[in-house]
């Protein structure tokens, strides 16, 4: 069956990424976002969106009082929410690329 391997896995295109964090930031929801970058590890802690650039965004660790830079959300290659928000579960783990394309509401190659 046509994308079977991928069906424990959610896949999510950059631009819905991007929808999600502009979703997120215009309606002031406190939501924490937590990501690892391509060849990096997970960030440590959940962060919040300060603003969004024209491909990034930057983020504020309330914890450690830092800011986290993001100059291109394809750099994310995965990504999780603290809350639940829209179709998104708190605490699972999204895979983000650019090369994904939505059927229905499952994500394949």
């Amino acid at each position: 069956m046509e994308g079977s391997m991928y069906t424990s896995k959610h896949y999510i295109p950059t631009m819905s990424l991007r929808n999600l964090l502009i979703d997120i930031s215009i309606r002031k929801i406190i939501v924490g976002f937590r990501f690892r970058l391509l060849g990096e590890m997970w960030k440590p802690n959940f962060m919040r969106i300060v603003k969004l650039t024209d491909r990034g965004a930057i983020f504020t660790d309330e914890l450690t009082k830092e800011f986290v830079f993001v100059s291109d959300l394809s750099d994310i290659v995965q990504f999780e929410i603290d809350d639940r928000h829209q179709e998104y579960q708190p605490h699972h783990h999204y895979e983000a690329s650019p090369g994904y394309q939505q059927r229905g509401s499952v994500f394949f190659n």
